[in-house]
């Protein structure tokens, strides 16, 4: 599912071969579900497009709850494909005129909308049914839609995260030690890789933000939290902060190495080259998504149901103050829902939004099919029956996700775009050593200038 394209990844729809899972960049198709004919406000819902097995289960879902619904339910989801939602809810919003229910990440943007009046505060329905709200396993799952102490979104998924994936095998066969938790320990192994002519990291650098997961997690780890929120809250030389100069540095110092493969900066992520170095054993380690296992069963099956395909928590580096626990990501996607329905349309939407989240048809079939973690402990224990693909592998996501303290958003969502864009664009000329980290700085503090002016 994992929505709306971010400006960075695969956080649109997921495309769906005979097979398998292809997790891509964009949406699919655009459908609607049926109108239905019972009387009252419509409850219109705005949603990713996905693969039409995937739509059918929320669809069956519609039609049970619109079916035992007091007096009949009115909700209907349109399926949109995701730079057109992205861009639709934009536009919606700028007019005041949203859907019944909008997908959100929550962060800056949401609060731009709460700020202008046009999302609905959802704290009370929440303290009124405290086991609905408790249900969600992911700590700290309603941070992210939490605006001056009250809720504004209820969780879509589980949480969304990037982790280190790694061919165990490979690392073995080199004499490395798989899963190193330090920062020496890593780089112990990316020295015996490179003597063993093994590519150390796979990276789609041509896309940029597979370079960022490295710029963010060094960061995280050198500096902790506050280091991001000085940049968020877009303070003057925020990026010259040491953590994010040591993050700088030691990029620079894996590309001196040669930890990459060669002509890393012209990998495309879409193409799966990355993975397969993966699979093949010629690359080591990947930073990527956690449901970037779900591209892995379509590049190479095989391996993906291998337990050589592990994912572990980025290492902890020398002089570091971060949480070495600490996760990039989000507890969850949400759900939102529009400031301007009918009491009557906003009570519904929010039986809806509880009979969809919470129900085993949901977590399983929508989600936990298709390699996503889910938000309850319920249908996590179904992730141990067999019935799930990989999903042994799923539930460690689950856990790894579940038992972190505290998930950064990613940088490339909870920034102003005039920033986002050279960031990027500067993170890209690091790893390509053409720029230095004075240099990167520099240009950063620039933008955010031009942003706060802004």
């Amino acid at each position: 599912m994992h929505p709306m394209a971010r400006s960075h990844k695969v956080v649109g729809a997921i495309a769906l071969t005979a097979s398998a899972l292809f997790v891509v960049p964009c949406g699919v198709t655009a459908a609607s579900a049926l109108r239905p004919l019972a009387s009252g406000p419509p409850v219109v819902v705005w949603a990713e497009s996905q693969p039409s097995a995937a739509e059918s289960v929320v669809s069956g879902l519609v039609k049970q709850f619109n079916s035992t619904y007091p007096g009949g339910g009115n909700v209907s989801v349109d399926w949109i494909n995701g730079e057109v939602l992205k861009t639709k809810t934009a536009v919606a919003m700028a007019g005041h005129n949203p859907p019944t229910v909008f997908y959100t990440f929550g962060g800056a943007l949401l609060e731009q909308y709460i700020q202008a009046g046009d999302v609905a505060n959802v704290s009370s329905a929440l303290a009124a049914d405290p086991a609905w709200k408790s249900v969600y396993a992911a700590n700290n799952v309603f941070q992210p839609v939490t605006y001056k102490g009250s809720i504004y979104g209820i969780p879509a998924n589980g949480p969304d995260f990037e982790i280190m994936w790694q061919n165990k095998a490979t690392v073995q066969k080199a004499g490395g030690t798989p899963s190193p938790a330090t920062w020496s320990a890593f780089m112990s192994d990316v020295s015996k890789l490179k003597k063993a002519g093994v590519s150390p990291i796979a990276i789609s650098g041509k896309d940029l933000w597979p370079e960022m997961i490295w710029m963010q997690y060094l960061t995280l780890r050198f500096g902790g939290p506050t280091v991001f929120d000085k940049v968020n809250a877009l303070q003057p030389g925020a990026w010259s902060q040491p953590a994010i100069m040591k993050a700088a540095q030691t990029v620079q110092s894996l590309a001196k190495v040669g930890a990459f493969e060669p002509a890393f900066d012209s990998v495309v992520f879409e193409s799966g080259d990355a993975d397969r170095l993966l699979a093949n054993g010629q690359a080591a380690f990947e930073a990527q998504l956690y449901y970037d296992a779900a591209n892995m069963r379509v590049w190479d099956p095989a391996f993906a149901a291998s337990p050589n395909y592990s994912p572990f928590v980025f290492p902890s580096v020398p002089g570091g103050t971060g949480n070495p626990g600490d996760l990039v990501g989000l507890p969850a996607e949400y759900f939102a829902l529009s400031a301007y329905a009918s009491p009557n349309a906003r009570k519904e939407a929010l039986a809806w939004l509880k009979y969809e989240t919470t129900s085993q048809t949901y977590n399983v079939k929508f989600l936990e099919d298709r390699g996503y973690t889910p938000m309850t402990s319920a249908a996590a224990k179904y992730l141990t029956t067999g019935k799930v693909p990989d999903g042994a592998l799923v539930l460690k996501l689950y856990n790894i996700g579940t038992k972190a303290h505290y998930l950064q958003p990613y940088w490339d969502q909870d920034l102003p775009s005039s920033v986002i864009t050279p960031m990027l664009t500067d993170i890209g000329e690091l790893f390509d050593l053409t720029i230095t980290p004075t240099q990167f700085a520099s240009s950063l503090n620039a933008a955010l200038a031009q942003a706060r002016k802004g």
